[in-house]
């Protein structure tokens, strides 16, 4: 075969005019074995072979085709060739390139590869669009929370001042526990607005703040001990969580008022499932007295039922409340 053959990297076999093989490059023959000698030993299609060596020899240029490779599996495609008749004295004979299937992807990766840019393109322009909607619904929950927490506070102080200008002692004492609650629900939203995550806040935090309003609520000089993990709440569960121990802490300090009184307030988290226990070293109190300490316990249940827990009261040098619940999407707060 001519020296240019071996710039060829593809297979290229050159028939005689009666299907014999007369050459054939490196390629080809380690593509169809160095003993192939007709053209039944490179190709399964004789018919379609006819026609494309018939049109190559009215075309002074290489014709295209595709065939069938001897040996090729039914799932293999047919093999793209080029056939280029060559005349030498007075002979005609066929050389046949097996076209470069890894050449031929090429104009189809190209494609590929726009589609996937334009899909990359328009993917950015959207996230591009989400990132802007959600900056944005990120100022107007702030600005709610802002508008909340303006709200509560003016709330509260209506509350203050009602109670300042009554003397009526019952009303006062139902002011007093309505700005309790309400004080909760305050310091809770506070926390809550104050969090970079919208998502929820720091236990240990609201629990802390809350005993600091119970305490000056109270008008007694009285010591509230908080020992809390640093767990991150859910939003939904804040809420009823300040409440309860907003009533549990007001309960323990009015009942352990007096010299040498004590009140803790104990909260961990173990697996799914977390405790709160408040403790005072006051007389203790019966659960099933009527009164306002029983209207208070009855929310703190019913509280407690809200949250998927259940509230246990016992005496044990003082009055002992422990609340237990599930706590599944906590997490501990960075250090």
């Amino acid at each position: 075969m001519h020296p240019i053959s071996r710039l060829i990297r593809e297979p290229v076999v050159v028939f005689a005019g009666d299907g014999r093989v007369i050459d054939m490059n490196r390629p080809a023959r380690a593509r169809f074995g160095e003993s192939a000698e007709t053209w039944r030993e490179v190709f399964a299609d004789l018919d379609g072979l006819q026609n494309l060596l018939e049109r190559a020899s009215g075309s002074a240029d290489p014709v295209l085709g595709a065939l069938r490779l001897a040996g090729a599996v039914p799932a293999e495609p047919d093999a793209k060739v080029e056939a280029l008749a060559l005349r030498q004295d007075g002979e005609i004979s066929y050389a046949v390139k097996l076209r470069d299937i890894v050449g031929d992807q090429f104009p189809a990766l190209t494609a590929q590869v726009r589609e996937l840019n334009a899909e990359i393109h328009v993917r950015r322009r959207v996230q591009a669009e989400l990132e802007e909607s959600l900056a944005h619904n990120k100022v107007l929950y702030r600005e709610l929370q802002h508008r909340v927490k303006n709200h509560l506070q003016m709330i509260l102080a209506l509350v203050s001042t009602a109670g300042r200008e009554s003397e009526d002692p019952g009303r006062k004492q139902f002011v007093k526990m309505l700005q309790s609650k309400l004080s909760a629900l305050f310091d809770a939203q506070r926390l809550m607005y104050s969090e970079e995550s919208a998502h929820g806040l720091r236990v240990d935090q609201m629990l802390s703040a809350l005993a600091e309003t119970v305490q000056s609520l109270a008008g007694v000089r009285i010591a509230i001990q908080v020992r809390a993990e640093p767990v991150i709440a859910p939003n939904d569960l804040a809420f009823p969580l300040a409440l309860i121990a907003n009533e549990l802490l007001t309960n323990a300090v009015k009942y352990a008022a007096g010299e040498g009184a004590e009140v803790s307030l104990d909260f961990v988290c173990s697996g799914d499932q977390a405790v709160m226990t408040v403790r005072d070293n006051g007389p203790g109190f019966a659960p099933t007295a009527a009164g306002p300490t029983s209207s208070g316990l009855g929310l703190v249940r019913g509280l407690c039922r809200q949250i998927g827990g259940h509230l246990v009261i016992q005496s044990d040098g003082g009055a002992v409340a422990v609340v237990s619940f599930p706590l599944p999407e906590a997490s501990h707060a960075p250090s």
